[in-house]
């Protein structure tokens, strides 16, 4: 009979005991070991005494050689299987109360976070109730499948709804297998091409009150049947030539114009082959969708008001990095991305500035560098856009400017500061640092600074002369 060889971890401390527990099992019962578990006097009577030791003893030096020098330490006493298996669960399943309670409490405190893996959620809820049926802890599977249901985020409520309105009753194998069928459907989108991928900016085009009342008068006449006659348009004005008889989507002017510009856009093709391209739409969407036409990854910083966190592809750029081994990004054509890290990044600013980015995902697959408006928002910052340019600020200081593209995306203006840069950016130069107290203390005088400097109120730091300040200038002018 030829040999088996069976590949099984060594069991300590970290081992999760209840599978670990299944393959030793297993693997007694390949070598029909398995009756040593009961001990010597449950063994089939037709063995001899000599036969159930020597099984005893293999059983034995089995269970030995599948154990850590930590946990061998503490059942080298043990003279038979059945007193090291029972020992082995002692140490490593205890069914003491406080074990039982440490369990209930990871059981209830299970939550799904948005973005993580269903899978792994799913693979770890199972082994929570395995240790408490181990500890001969009993649930209803109603129960269970009510906790499961409960561990899901917000994300999750309509897919929630619908099983505990949709039925009388369920199981927690129930729970499971919807679960599973929901996260596979969810994945099956179109994989990310080499030669794209979509960024979403949220909000609406800005219109004037005419294309509102056009709007309207559209929405007014949609549903009716397609062959209506165009008589019935006789009392409209389309609100683009101001012509009667007809609305503004079926204004021939209108068409002719779109179809002019086109052509131009054609013709002019843009010198940055990296530009987006945007689809101007006119219907009532909530998204514009720009699609990346290069393959190569953009070194500017996209201020987005969609996204969750801040992230970039340039795994140069984080000055501090840590591997994250979940976790994914929804895109905007609902392709995943895995988060490969999180991080801090370096940016010098508008100002000369250099301000830290901290909690940036590295996801690899992104072409765009973003930066999150929400989650800035949620540290205290505020934003508004006015003519083209974005402020984001913290009480009355400008931290951050973005300037709106052709892309209607607005772009940070500053730098990435990497490398060698990223280290002597922690010491700034004089004129930075004159600057940058300036700009602290409410646009000070040089000469006020000096003193603040002399008394060290400014961190020991010294005051060399003040460059020109456009907003002191601009504040003191009056008004003709």
């Amino acid at each position: 009979m030829a040999s088996l060889k069976y590949e099984i971890s060594l069991l300590d401390r970290n081992t999760r005991f209840a599978l670990w527990q299944i393959k030793m099992q297993a693997v007694l019962a390949q070598m029909d070991l398995e009756d040593a578990l009961l001990g010597i006097d449950k063994m089939p009577s037709t063995l001899t005494d000599e036969e159930k030791k020597r099984k005893d003893r293999k059983a034995l030096t089995q269970l030995h050689l599948h154990l850590s020098n930590e946990i061998l330490q503490d059942v080298m006493k043990e003279k038979t299987a059945a007193a090291l298996w029972k020992r082995l669960e002692q140490i490593c399943m205890s069914k003491t109360l406080t074990s039982k309670l440490h369990m209930k409490q990871r059981l209830y405190a299970h939550r799904l976070e948005e973005g993580a893996s269903v899978h792994e959620h799913l693979t770890v809820f199972k082994e929570i109730l395995s240790n408490l049926e181990a500890m001969e802890v009993q649930y209803d599977k109603e129960d269970l499948g009510l906790i499961l249901l409960c561990s899901l985020p917000p994300s999750y409520s309509t897919f929630r709804d619908t099983i505990l309105y949709s039925r009388e009753s369920l199981t927690v194998d129930e729970v499971y297998d919807s679960l599973t069928s929901y996260d596979k459907m969810k994945h099956l989108v179109v994989k990310l091409d080499s030669q794209g991928e979509g960024l979403i900016v949220r909000g609406r085009q800005d219109r004037n009150t005419d294309d509102d009342r056009g709007r309207t008068q559209e929405r007014n006449h949609r549903g009716k049947s397609k062959g209506r006659s165009k008589s019935s348009n006789r009392g409209n004005t389309c609100n683009f030539c101001k012509k009667k008889g007809h609305i503004k989507s079926e204004c021939y002017k209108l068409q002719n114009k779109i179809k002019r510009e086109a052509a131009n856009q054609k013709g002019k093709q843009p010198e940055n082959s990296g530009e987006a391209d945007v689809v101007e739409d006119y219907s009532d969407g909530e998204l514009l969708v720009a699609s990346v036409n290069d393959s190569k990854v953009s070194e500017e910083w996209i201020l987005d008001s969609g996204c969750t966190f801040h992230m970039s592809p340039n795994r140069d750029w984080f000055t501090t990095y840590e591997t994250v081994s979940e976790g994914v990004v929804l895109m905007g054509n609902n392709a995943s991305c895995k988060i490969a890290g999180v991080g801090t990044i370096k940016v010098k600013m508008f100002d000369g500035v250099v301000r830290t980015l901290s909690d940036v995902r590295y996801v690899p697959e992104l072409k765009r560098n973003l930066i999150s408006l929400s989650t800035l928002d949620s540290k205290g910052y505020r934003y508004t856009a006015e003519s083209g340019v974005l402020k984001i600020s913290k009480g009355s200081l400008v931290v951050m400017k973005g300037q709106r593209k052709t892309a209607k995306l607005y772009v940070l203006q500053g730098s990435t500061v990497t490398g060698d840069a990223a280290v002597a950016s922690s010491s700034l130069s004089d004129d930075d640092i004159t600057k940058l107290w300036h700009m602290r203390l409410g646009h000070m005088s040089e000469n006020g600074m000096v003193e603040l400097s002399k008394r060290g109120l400014l961190d020991g730091q010294g005051i060399c002369k003040l460059n020109f300040c456009e907003h002191c200038v601009f504040g003191k002018q009056k008004r003709v």
